[in-house]
C-alpha cells in the first residue's frame, strides 16, 4: 500500500500541481515510470472534475460558453497548464529550427514564441468550441471529458514505447523503460473510464487518439530524433483535442450510450 501511495503521489506530482506531501514522505525516492499505471486514472479524474464544473455552471443558469470558460479555468488550475506549456514549446521548436539540435534548444527555452503562442491560442479556441458543443449533451459531458482525459494520459505511453529520448538528460530521459505491468493496469483503468460511453463511441475515439499520437510520434522522430517532456505534453493536448472533436461531431450523441 505504501508503494501504491508513492506511485500515485509521483503521478500526481507529474501531471498536476496538486500537493502530494500528504500521500508519502517527500524525502523518499520516487520512480516516475512506475507511476504510469495511474496516469489515465488521474487524467480521467481531471476530466471528470472539469465536466462536473461545467454541469454545475449550466445548472446555475450560465450560458454554455461561460460554463465552458469556468470549466477550463478549473482544468488549468489542476494541471498548472503543464501540457499546454509543453505543446507551445514543441510547436516553437518544430517550426522555429532548421536542425534537430536547434529545435531542441528552442524547446528548452522557457519563453514562448510566435508559433507556440498562435498554436496555443488555436488549441484553446478549439477546446472551448468543442466543450461548448458538448453542452448540448449535459448527461454525457462528465463521461466524455473523463474519457478524453484518460485517453490523453494513456497516449503518453506510446512515445515512451516507440521512441527513444531525444536528450540524454531531463524529465523525458527519466521516463524510459516503461514497465509492462504498468501499461496493462493503465489500459484497464482507461477501459473502465471509457466504459461509460457506448462501445462504438469509445472505440472510435480511441482509434482517433491512437492515430493522432502516432502522427505526432512520427513528426517528433523526424524532426528531433525522439521524444522530450515537451513532446509528451503536446501528445496529451493533441490527443485530448482530437477526442473532444470526435465527441462533438453531429450524430455522436445519437450513439447508444
Amino acid at each position: 500500500m505504501t508503494i501504491l501511495r508513492a506511485d500515485f503521489a509521483a503521478g500526481l506530482s507529474l501531471l498536476t500541481r496538486l500537493p502530494t506531501a500528504w500521500l508519502y514522505d517527500p524525502r523518499s525516492p520516487i520512480e516516475l515510470t512506475r507511476s504510469s499505471w495511474c496516469w489515465p486514472l488521474l487524467g480521467g479524474g481531471i476530466g471528470a472534475a472539469t465536466g462536473s464544473m461545467m454541469v454545475l455552471c449550466i445548472w446555475l443558469g450560465m450560458p454554455a460558453i461561460v460554463a465552458t470558460g469556468w470549466a477550463i479555468v478549473l482544468q488549468l488550475f489542476l494541471t498548472g497548464a503543464l501540457h499546454e506549456d509543453g505543446f507551445a514549446d514543441t510547436i516553437d521548436g518544430f517550426f522555429g529550427g532548421r536542425t534537430a539540435e536547434r529545435r531542441l534548444e528552442i524547446m528548452r527555452d522557457s519563453r514562448i514564441g510566435s508559433y507556440g503562442g498562435l498554436a496555443l491560442s488555436v488549441v484553446m479556441l478549439l477546446r472551448a468550441g468543442t466543450m461548448t458543443t458538448l453542452a448540448a449533451q449535459p448527461l454525457h459531458i462528465v463521461s466524455i471529458l473523463a474519457t478524453a482525459g484518460a485517453f490523453s494520459r494513456l497516449s503518453l505511453m506510446l512515445p515512451l514505447l516507440w521512441l527513444r529520448p531525444a536528450r540524454a538528460d531531463g524529465l523525458a530521459h527519466e521516463l524510459r523503460h516503461l514497465p509492462a505491468r504498468c501499461l496493462l493496469v493503465a489500459i484497464f483503468f482507461t477501459a473502465l473510464i471509457a466504459s461509460s460511453l457506448s462501445l462504438l463511441g469509445a472505440l472510435s475515439l480511441f482509434l482517433a487518439a491512437c492515430l493522432a499520437t502516432l502522427g505526432l510520434c512520427s513528426v517528433a522522430y523526424r524532426l528531433v530524433g525522439g521524444y522530450t517532456g515537451d513532446v509528451l505534453g503536446a501528445t496529451a493536448i493533441i490527443t485530448e483535442l482530437v477526442v473532444l472533436t470526435g465527441a462533438s461531431l453531429h450524430g455522436f450523441d445519437k450513439l447508444p450510450f
